[in-house]
């Protein structure tokens, strides 16, 4: 049977677990950080959390009843007293609308916490975000279909999997599989398998994680499913990177970004194109990607993420200035990043640092990363730091570094790309 109890455990959803703490983290960090209309954005999400945890925990209790009606009205009304030109704002009151006065949940209630759940996703409130997909998940309790099972535990899958929390990410993303097979939902299916192939790759087990994606272009392929054969190419392209196979990494990728429809799987393959044309040093062609990803209305992460490789970009080239600015624009939303794009962020801020002769910051930001990839088990990553760390000492001057950095002949592959960037560009600014 699909219920919440499946995908979550019996622990996860307890009363005494549920204390929704993340709501009040980010509270207590806006506080600190005097924004107060951010502060109270959080309360709210956190007030509201609260009381449909008390709708759930409802009984037939007459005065529980009463209770639970007064504390509806307040948190209406402190909902109401909230920004009224903050997008989340408008999540909080749809889902506060959504609350019955007495009776079960319906639909409008879990489908209004689902569209909250994504919103904080989107904004790279991934904690914040795991926790209203489980009260999306409980509101809607034992009557979830396998369908909308497998779409709860896609999100808590990939939720998990990017706070670094791998074993559940796997749990999730098993049940979704399971979920989809039984509905007959051939992408959900697809996409859980994807999301375990992922896992693996985290953990550094690439001979897994490519063989998992292969498998998918293969069955996706026999049946037409050009978004899941794009996710599944955009994982090998992934995987070559981490292998060090540069020209076939962007060869995935750039396929994998012909056959995407959805805009948002768009965007995040292009990312990934940037970094592959960033490591052949085709600078014109990688900055170009990035600056189209960073323009878009793509997730934060995937934004944060083309600011972070623009920024080793103009450190690899030297350019301070430009190093810096991209290093500003990306500390506006540096706490609000998962693990592995946080240890990416102290990573590439120690290794432009040491490109431009800094080596005491420099490797005070490495041993930064090192210390979050050996927290959160990312495990490809920390070798990684390790072995800059080692050649921190030998790193040469910025002027001879690049000297060093003048663009061979690039492969063939690279000219297509660049043209159907350009063209992507002026399509889209058209």
């Amino acid at each position: 049977m699909f219920t919440p109890q499946r995908l979550f455990g019996e622990a996860s959803l307890s009363s005494n677990t549920l204390s929704y703490e993340p709501f009040l983290e980010r509270a207590r960090a806006q506080r600190e950080q005097d924004r107060d209309v951010s502060a109270r954005l959080a309360l709210g999400g956190y007030v509201v959390a609260r009381l449909i945890d008390k709708l759930l925990l409802l009984s037939n209790d007459a005065e529980m009843a009463d209770a639970f009606r007064w504390q509806l009205h307040a948190v209406r009304r402190h909902v109401g007293e909230l920004p009224s030109d903050a997008p989340e704002t408008a999540h909080l009151a749809g889902v506060v609308t959504a609350v019955p006065e007495e009776g079960s949940p319906t639909s409008s209630l879990w489908l209004s916490l689902t569209a909250y759940a994504y919103f904080l996703e989107h904004e790279s409130r991934l904690e914040e975000a795991l926790e209203v997909v489980m009260l999306a998940a409980r509101s809607q309790g034992t009557s979830t279909s396998p369908k909308d099972f497998a779409a709860y535990a896609l999100s808590a899958g990939r939720l998990n999997r990017l706070l670094a929390r791998w074993e559940a990410a796997s749990a999730c993303y098993s049940s979704a599989e399971d979920a989809g097979i039984s509905a007959g939902d051939h992408v959900c299916a697809f996409r859980a398998r994807l999301g375990r192939g992922a896992v693996q790759r985290g953990l550094g087990n690439l001979p897994l994680a490519r063989e998992v994606a292969e498998s998918v272009v293969r069955d996706a392929s026999a049946l037409d499913l050009a978004d899941v054969q794009a996710m599944a190419y955009a994982d090998i392209g992934a995987v070559c990177w981490l292998q060090g196979l540069r020209v076939e990494e962007l060869q995935a990728n750039y396929h994998a970004f012909r056959l995407a429809s959805d805009p948002s799987l768009r965007m995040r393959i292009l990312g990934d194109i940037g970094i592959g044309l960033l490591d052949i040093e085709a600078y014109d062609a990688a900055r170009l990607a990035f600056q189209i990803v960073i323009a878009s209305n793509a997730k934060l992460l995937d934004r944060a993420n083309a600011a972070l490789e623009l920024m080793d970009l103009e450190s690899s080239l030297g350019n301070r200035v430009a190093f810096e600015r991209c290093r500003s624009a990306v500390s506006e939303f540096r706490d609000r990043l998962p693990p592995s794009a946080a240890t990416d962020y102290h990573f590439k801020l120690g290794t432009g640092l040491a490109r431009f002769g800094q080596t005491g910051r420099a490797r005070e930001a490495l041993e930064q990363a090192l210390a979050l990839a050996e927290t959160h088990r990312l495990n490809t990553w920390y070798f990684k730091i390790e072995k800059a760390l080692e050649q921190l000492s030998q790193l040469q001057s910025k002027e001879t570094y690049h000297q060093e950095a003048a663009a061979p002949s690039n492969p063939p592959v690279v000219e297509e790309v660049m043209l159907g960037l350009r063209e992507y560009a002026a399509a889209t600014e058209g």
